[in-house]
């Protein structure tokens, strides 16, 4: 468990301050329905979905090698974009003021679309507590481990000295890419037994993260 207070923290963005995993699901149920293919629910895709979002299309049973992917990428977007329940977390911005307060820099690196995910943080009113947004180029939720180590360059501070704060394995793995503490919560993307197989600290939610450094 840590105990130093970091200097920065690294923010996921979907299923850890954004409460959005309905709307994942009714994204992918969509093109799901279109092709005539088993369902999901909230349980079964927190069993399989991962990064890059390609690899989870194909264990649903997507053929990808007859697929046109930047349209099913774009037409999942459009269905997840509708979704009217997607929200910030209760705890969200409570845990930022926290951090702020303290005089903790935060950025956000997620592997959204860049402008939708600067409109997105925007329109909740929250960018004020952000040094940086970093999102991907296109909707196909790839890897964002190089944008991480990007931005740890542009802060120039030691990577122990920051914390990335994600809800999937992924997020595990970008941490270990750039050299940096990791904390996964279980409220997002995947099921808490997948987070904990990564060896990395699990708590349900950003909340608790305040606990760990007052």
């Amino acid at each position: 468990m840590l105990k130093k207070k970091p200097k920065h923290i690294i923010w996921d963005w979907n299923g850890t301050l954004q409460n959005d995993v309905t709307a994942a699901v009714v994204g992918i149920n969509y093109l799901l329905e279109q092709r005539g293919m088993p369902l999901v629910d909230i349980e079964k895709h927190r069993e399989l979905f991962s990064f890059p979002a390609r690899n989870y299309y194909i264990a649903l049973g997507f053929d990808l090698e007859k697929e046109n992917w930047d349209e099913m990428s774009n037409t999942f977007i459009k269905a997840f974009l509708a979704e009217p329940s997607t929200d910030l977390f209760d705890w969200t911005i409570p845990t930022l003021s926290f951090f702020k307060k303290q005089g903790i820099g935060m950025s956000v690196v997620s592997a959204a679309e860049q402008n939708t995910l600067k409109k997105t943080v925007e329109q909740y009113g929250i960018l004020h507590y952000f040094d940086n947004i970093v999102g991907l180029t296109d909707h196909g939720a790839g890897s964002k481990a190089e944008n991480a180590y990007r931005l740890i360059k542009r802060l120039d501070l030691p990577p122990n000295e920051i914390i990335l704060v994600g809800d999937t394995s992924h997020d595990k793995e970008v941490a270990d890419f750039v050299g940096c503490n990791c904390i996964l919560v279980e409220c997002g993307y995947e099921s808490r037994e997948r987070l904990l197989k990564t060896g990395a600290t699990v708590l349900p939610s950003i909340k608790e993260l305040t606990n760990l450094f007052e």
